[in-house]
């Protein structure tokens, strides 16, 4: 479900100007539309798709996963058919990148931070660990609900979960940390939610602290986005987390798929190529109107739960329950 877009081109163009380019810019105004749906989710169960990409709570990078958005699964109506996310061409680029990285391996004491459209991060992710000789712990941050009125397409993401696998949870975790995020999350910033719709954007707000990565031996953060011609900085929930990460002086390489996939990776140069100077700004998240706009709940600071069609939802708990 496209969300509908009420600010006026000119104002979104100004807006635009005065604003960083982060992920949730782009993927908002200028993705390639949500492709037709799959078959219906009859034999389809929250358990068993958890299972398939949830991290041994042996694993250190466990507390940082969110299941949210998959348990959502056993709330939905048989009959409902997700969308085919494999024709995406974001996607397709994302699988060839994580090749690319697998055949030259991960670098050492390295964590990789994926901020893509969500079945792109997710196809990222699921290819990495099956391309890679090594194990690898994929972190899931989808920390949001779908909706049939809803502001971001929270089912792309879904999909992507339900019908793709990474390889199998006992020999799929244990390596270098590879968080998995969704572009959508922060999108529509500069728009206000017509009432009746639920607002599902949501922050990532507990990634882990610079002493945590430095107690696990992480000295170098890869940000992968999709485009650097459309994206210069972070997105808005990690500026505080990558501020101190630069101040511990963990270093942040900024890298798109055009980077990787189109040739042979030499981290040795692109890793010192690409390093992220994160600047101080103003940050949307701090915006008291950018929540009060929004209608239906939403998942940050002053978030409220909106009532939709008879059941209750917030934005980024994943909260869903009788009305």
């Amino acid at each position: 479900m496209r969300p509908r877009v009420t600010i006026p081109l000119a104002l979104f163009s100004s807006a635009c100007a005065m604003q960083p380019w982060t992920p949730s810019v782009p993927v908002a105004y200028w993705s390639q539309p949500t492709p037709e749906g799959r078959a219906p989710m009859a034999d389809v169960h929250a358990s068993d798709v958890i299972q398939r990409w949830a991290l041994p709570d042996t694993d250190p990078w466990a507390p940082y996963q969110k299941m949210t958005l998959l348990t959502s699964l056993d709330d939905m109506d048989h009959d409902t058919k997700l969308p085919n996310t494999d024709g995406l061409d974001v996607v397709t680029h994302a699988r060839t990148t994580a090749r690319r990285i697998a055949a030259a391996g991960i670098p050492p004491k390295t964590m990789i931070v994926v901020d893509l459209r969500g079945p792109a991060s997710v196809a990222f992710g699921a290819e990495l660990s099956r391309s890679l000789r090594t194990p690898v712990s994929l972190v899931l941050t989808f920390n949001n609900w779908p909706a049939e009125d809803e502001v971001i397409p929270a089912e792309e993401t879904l999909s992507a979960l339900v019908h793709d696998s990474p390889r199998s949870p006992s020999s799929s975790s244990g390596g270098p940390p590879v968080f998995l995020l969704d572009a959508w999350r922060l999108a529509f910033r500069f728009d206000e939610a017509d009432p009746g719709w639920v607002d599902n954007r949501y922050t990532v707000p507990d990634m882990p602290a610079a002493d945590v990565l430095a107690r696990n031996g992480i000295e170098h953060v890869i940000y992968l986005v999709e485009n650097l011609d459309e994206t210069d900085v972070e997105e808005d929930d990690l500026h505080d987390t990558f501020t101190s990460y630069q101040g511990a002086g963990i270093r942040i390489s900024l890298m798109d798929l055009d980077s990787i996939a189109e040739r042979d990776v030499v981290w040795s140069t692109v890793l010192n190529d690409t390093i992220l100077v994160v600047q101080p700004r103003q940050l949307i998240i701090h915006d008291p109107p950018f929540y009060v706009g929004s209608h239906g709940g939403w998942g940050g600071i002053r978030a409220t739960p909106g009532v939709h069609g008879g059941h209750a939802h917030w934005g980024g708990g994943g909260f869903h329950g009788g009305g």
